[in-house]
């Protein structure tokens, strides 16, 4: 059979063999993933804490393509699952990839801001993420092992950050708050808090003593990491996912001995943190003033918006007042729904609101299963906390492999087979021409981006060893890595600029702009060249620029007004 082609077919018992390892090796990867990626941290990269999470994810998905391209092939036939969330999502990075051809500028839309990255791109991680998740668990065994394998990297995450925060007290900051491995407090909360409800379920499940206190000790280090956050979103969002779980009846899944304990431990950690939970103050005045300006910003593009994590690039014309004293630029509209709106439109909206709906509308479905009530509240918990915040990618991968799990849990799959042509030429020649565009996006989405920040990294410390040599070459090698990186051009400039190479400078700030930034640094500094290299009406477009990114600086009024001036 095919023996002209060279191909030799496995026999029925292997190939069922090749299927079943795939799905167990499919599953490992996925536990493992799940529990590994708000843990990791490189220090070999300018950007240790969020970088790694993405180009991990992008890992993860890639992996979990590939061992389901083997099932399909040693299956014989292509098996995939529906969720009611698939539509909704695909609606989503439609109105994602709309607003990014639209949108103020394309680069961005794609690929985000340094260290956001929350472009076009890793909203299609997202859903494959979700997607392959979904096609990874075989029911709601597999979905509630996976959920486990979250719990044991929520403590791990939980005990870096205490012990975080330990270390920042010791050494003196005014006002520790506790972020660990996730690189931001509040993106910590969200994580956090989105997990408690199903440690809740964990513990009061009718099990041994042993295994209760173990659960007890994990819900309890959560919660402790939690408070440490100083997150009063987070905090708002436990006590949605409280209210939830009161509304389901959950509680009362306790004996009494565990609830009268756990009330007195509740007591105990409100009286020991009394002093954390007033030890920060947040002005609602400076969130209530973002929202009105963005509410103006959404009002001049409502249809599609401006284009996805553009929103720093847009803002500083709607911006009324300097809102928050020391902070660099407010690229986000610090609540998810206006964030939505300013860069993906109303249309964005809208799909957002339907994706919501249909989550929790599928959930309800089921009420009558005891794990519904947990997943739900870490669901509401987890959007409580945005609305008050944004999207980040240290919470947002987690979540949506919780939504897999949710949705497997929930019995809300449905499946598909396809049986492809008998012959096995065109299944292999598909499954090596998958395989080969798997690893050219492994090298093109995950090798070069590492490369080009570690490259980044180490033109920074060069320049600050005054290696000016060095640094220059590090700087170029990030730049050619990953082009479409604005910092990596504008650290180029920075370092031609120091080496007083204006002609390399302008063109590395100019190549920077081009890509997308809002750093008035970077428009001020374009401002010092040009004026150097005589360009005066060059040098003046860029001081504008400086002083429309940010009005309330001092430094980039001063410099407007000299470029103003006559020259003598």
């Amino acid at each position: 059979m095919e023996a002209a082609a060279g191909v030799q077919p496995l026999a029925p018992h292997r190939r069922v063999e090749l299927a079943a390892s795939a799905a167990a090796v499919q599953l490992r990867v996925l536990q493992f993933g799940a529990a590994l990626l708000p843990l990791v941290y490189w220090p070999w990269t300018y950007d240790s804490y969020v970088l790694p999470k993405l180009l991990l994810a992008r890992t993860l998905v890639l992996v979990l393509a590939a061992l389901l391209v083997i099932r399909w092939m040693a299956a014989g036939a292509i098996t995939v699952k529906r969720t009611p969330l698939d539509l909704p999502l695909l609606a989503f990075i439609a109105s994602a990839l709309l607003s990014t051809i639209a949108g103020v500028n394309v680069n961005v839309g794609l690929f985000g801001n340094y260290t956001r990255y929350d472009g076009l791109l890793t909203l299609i991680t997202y859903a494959a993420l979700f997607w392959l998740a979904v096609q990874a668990l075989k029911d709601g065994e597999d979905a509630r092992g996976l959920l486990r394998a979250m719990l044991v990297g929520a403590y791990l995450v939980a005990l870096l950050a205490i012990g975080q925060w330990m270390l920042d007290k010791l050494h003196g900051v005014a006002i520790p708050r506790a972020y660990g491995t996730i690189g931001n407090a509040n993106v910590l909360g969200a994580y956090l808090v989105m997990l408690m409800g199903y440690a809740y379920y964990e513990l009061s499940r009718p099990r041994q003593a042993g295994s209760r206190l173990i659960a007890a000790n994990a819900l309890c280090l959560l919660g402790l990491a939690l408070l440490l956050t100083v997150s009063q979103s987070a905090w708002l969002g436990l006590a949605a996912a409280a209210v939830v779980l009161v509304a389901g009846g959950q509680f009362r899944a306790l004996p009494r001995r565990w609830q009268i304990g756990s009330v007195a431990a509740v007591v105990a950690v409100l009286a020991a943190a009394a002093p954390i939970i007033g030890s920060r103050s947040t002005d609602i005045a400076q969130r209530i003033g973002i929202w009105g300006d963005t509410l103006r910003l959404i009002a001049s593009r409502p249809l599609v918006g401006y284009g996805p994590d553009t929103f720093g690039l847009v803002y500083p014309r709607f911006q009324s007042a300097e809102w928050v004293l020391g902070y660099a630029q407010i690229d986000k509209a610090h609540a998810e729904l206006l964030q939505v709106a300013a860069t993906q439109g109303l249309v964005g909206l809208a799909i957002l609101l339907w994706i919501m709906a249909v989550f929790v509308m599928t959930l309800w479905r089921q009420r009558r299963l005891p794990v519904m009530w947990p997943l739900l509240a870490g669901w509401v918990a987890y959007q409580v906390v945005l609305m008050v915040n944004f999207t980040a990618l240290g919470s947002a991968f987690p979540f949506w492999i919780f939504a897999a799990a949710s949705m497997v849990l929930m019995r809300s799959t449905t499946e598909a087979r396809m049986v492809p042509s008998r012959s096995r030429v065109p299944a292999v020649a598909g499954g090596v021409v998958a395989a080969a565009g798997l690893v050219a996006l492994a090298f093109s989405a995950v090798v070069l981006p590492y490369l080009a920040d570690a490259s980044l990294r180490d033109a920074v410390i060069a320049e600050q060893t005054f290696r000016p040599g060095d640094a220059a070459a590090a700087a170029a090698r990030a730049r050619d890595l990953n082009p479409q990186e604005s910092v990596y051009a504008a650290e180029a400039g920075n370092v031609a600029f120091g080496n007083q190479d204006l002609a390399a400078a302008r063109a590395a700030y100019l190549d920077a702009a081009r890509l997308g930034t809002f750093s008035p640094r970077l428009f001020r500094d374009l401002a010092v060249v040009d004026s150097d290299l005589g360009l005066q009406n060059e040098a003046l477009a860029a001081a504008q620029q400086a002083v429309y990114l940010d009005r309330f600086d001092p430094a980039n009024q001063a410099l407007l007004a000299q470029m103003s001036s006559p020259s003598p």
